[in-house]
């Protein structure tokens, strides 16, 4: 699932502009800088019309007054009831947008009726009317025209008005790149795919979205930022197709909502340092599934700066990174973004390579010699908006002291001097590629098939060393979720070593294959890889588990280090085996989109529980466990507002984390 960015911010207030001063804008010397070290020779058109974007400002002197202007886009009404309208200067022969101020209202009511009940959720009843003083308005479709017309229907002529814009300006200066992007890249494409934004404040539900894009599978949107202790959570009031959606659901309707380009395989080259910097380039191999798009939506970390983007002729491309945010935004929440300007438009059904140069940190050390891969989805340049499965081939050189693992088949690998060579290859497609990397133990399962080996650490991290005999630590009762720990360490032989435990556990995660492989078919893969990671979580990738440290440790140190009861029998009874399940639950089936995520997490839970259950007949765990979750989703826990049961159904999926309770979306996708 892509990431959505949202753009709700405080506007103006008639009588106190002067308040909303932006301290968030990004420097437009550093940006001009930035433009000019990142645009290629013959390219300078895209990069010029960015910056047009992010500098347009309304015009003071053609100021309209309007009256009971209206609006309508798919099942939102918007009427300017009374105030001043200013537009956005016209931009190669296009205007893209428009301010408000004065008295507007707005009503919208979805036809689907689990939107209704989102959005009574958030608004306490079925529909949005709300009443609004200010509007920021960002627009490809015909909302200018339409407004014109309107205008010259009732005779209305601009006036010149200095004040009005007073207020604006650093608004439109923070706000404007989160939308010129967008808009790019309908001015680049000769295959324009409408899309109108509306940000409305003065209501008394604060300010909000609207948004109507084209480009999203779910074109129509209504929501708001909210902060939960110093964290910025969105509020999806509703989202849900339009009445026509501008994309069938064929096979390549996702591609082609996203962009209109899909991969067709990965080639990925990279090299790690003795110091951990990465330093890496994916060779992209895609085809173009729609005519006249200019531009190919990426995902690569936010931790690795881009180098460079080519074709496979050698030829430099322009490309955005995180320039749909500015600066503290970036850091604040992270944007993985990439967008990539093609010489010419796109021709359907035609297939060409890019590669796309990178380096950064996305391995850290958590102390002890202990290494951590934090982006494990995006340490690869990779086409964003969904999960396509294709061929991977993976070549890695890092240090001879560490080992490496990765998904695929390890078809070569070598020395040379003090740094190891190794090259994999997926025999079947994956939807993700990763790796671990370790001063690691490992220990063959001995099983035929599949070829189970588990990898641990001679030491422990800081962060439990920490914990050993000081204080409590809990695990997330939802697996594939992490918490935070400290910093502190003590002497390493004090505490126990986690590869004492590999021949029991690797003994045990064969023994779940085969009862797995009676529920879901064969195993789909030749081996699986268990290797530990740092923290308190786990993930499955295609022939990769990363596995939380507690799951290696003896049940005296998970006590020492203070897990609860519940903490351990999570850590031995389910965490490990609900990754495993995961190899047919997510790594074969993969969710057609946000919607569907409950199914796999919600297989991987049951079939783990099942397996503590045919473990230990007699002590009915899968009892303890469905009772276990089942308190977990009618318990309001501090700070929130509703029990998870109350947050909504499941396939509202990542929607279900809002500022009401934040962990409801763990709660009721996993229990």
């Amino acid at each position: 699932m892509t990431a959505i960015l949202f753009f709700a911010v405080a506007f103006p207030r008639p009588g106190n502009c002067a308040a909303f001063q932006s301290q968030d804008a990004p420097s437009q010397n550093a940006s001009d800088a930035e433009a000019s070290a990142k645009a290629p020779a013959g390219t300078p058109d895209a990069r010029a019309m960015y910056q047009a974007l992010n500098a347009l400002r309304p015009d003071g002197a053609h100021v309209y007054k309007v009256h009971e202007l209206n609006l309508r886009r798919d099942v939102v009404s918007l009427t300017f009831q009374d105030g001043e309208l200013a537009f956005f200067p016209p931009l190669y022969g296009r205007v893209t947008g428009a301010v408000f101020t004065g008295l507007g209202h707005i009503v919208a009511t979805p036809r689907d009726a689990g939107e209704r009940r989102s959005l009574a959720q958030f608004l306490a009843v079925p529909l949005l009317d709300q009443g609004f003083q200010t509007a920021y308005l960002r627009f490809t479709d015909n909302t200018a025209e339409e407004i014109e017309k309107d205008l010259v229907g009732t005779g209305t002529k601009p006036t010149s008005d200095p004040q009005f814009m007073q207020g604006w300006e650093d608004v439109l200066h923070a706000v404007n790149p989160w939308h010129s992007l967008r808009i790019l890249e309908d001015l680049l494409s000769s295959d324009s795919q409408p899309y109108f934004y509306a940000g409305l404040g003065g209501s008394s539900s604060g300010a909000f979205d609207v948004l109507i894009d084209s480009r999203r599978e779910e074109q129509v949107l209504i929501g708001q930022p909210r902060s939960v202790n110093g964290e910025e959570i969105y509020n999806v009031w509703a989202s849900f197709a339009a009445t026509q959606p501008p994309f069938a659901r064929e096979a390549d309707a996702v591609a082609r909502a996203f962009g209109g380009f899909k991969p067709l395989d990965y080639r990925v080259y990279t090299s790690i340092g003795n110091d951990l910097l990465l330093t890496g380039k994916t060779k992209l191999h895609v085809q173009s599934v729609s005519a006249g798009q200019r531009v190919i939506s990426l995902e690569l970390s936010r931790n690795l700066s881009v180098d460079g983007v080519k074709l496979e002729d050698g030829s430099p491309l322009l490309y955005f990174q995180n320039e749909d945010l500015n600066r503290r935004e970036i850091e604040r929440r992270g944007n993985n973004s990439l967008l990539v300007i093609l010489p010419a438009k796109s021709e359907p059904g035609k297939d060409f390579s890019l590669e796309v140069s990178y380096h950064g940190r996305v391995i850290s050390d958590a102390g002890n010699s202990v290494a951590f891969v934090g982006e494990r989805d995006d340490w690869y340049a990779h086409i964003a908006g969904s999960i396509y499965f294709v061929p991977f081939d993976l070549t890695f050189h890092w240090p001879k002291r560490l080992t490496l693992v990765a998904t695929g088949d390890e078809v070569e690998s070598h020395e040379e001097g003090d740094t190891k060579e190794g090259h994999w290859v997926s025999r079947e497609p994956f939807g993700v590629a990763g790796f671990n990397v370790g001063e690691y133990r490992m220990e063959d399962s001995g099983a035929a098939s599949p070829d189970i080996r588990v990898y641990a650490n001679q030491q422990l991290e800081n962060s439990i060393l920490a914990r050993l005999g000081k204080g409590s630590a809990v695990i997330s009762p939802y697996p594939g979720l992490g918490s935070s720990h400290g910093n502190l360490s003590l002497p390493p032989q004090s505490a126990p070593s986690p590869s004492s435990v590999l021949k029991h556990l690797g003994a045990e995660l064969s023994d779940s294959v085969v009862f797995f492989g009676k529920l879901n078919g064969a195993f789909p893969f030749s081996h699986l890889d268990v290797a530990q990671i740092p923290g308190s979580f786990g993930q499955g990738w295609p022939e990769l588990i990363y596995l939380s440290t507690y799951a290696y440790l003896p049940a005296e140190t998970q006590r020492e280090v203070g897990l609860n009861q519940a903490s351990q029998e999570l850590a031995r009874e389910i965490m490990p085996f609900h990754e495993v399940v995961h190899q047919w639950w997510g790594n074969v089936t993969a969710p057609a989109s946000y919607r569907d995520i409950w199914i796999e997490e919600a297989m991987a839970n049951y079939q783990a529980m099942l397996y503590a259950d045919a473990r230990q007949p007699g002590s009915h765990r899968m009892e303890k466990w469905l009772e276990r979750y089942r308190a977990a989703l009618v318990t309001r826990v501090a700070g929130a507002s509703e029990t998870p049961e109350e947050a909504g159904p499941l396939d509202l999926g990542f929607r279900l984390q809002s500022s009401k309770d934040p962990g409801a979306y763990e709660a009721v996708v996993y229990g």
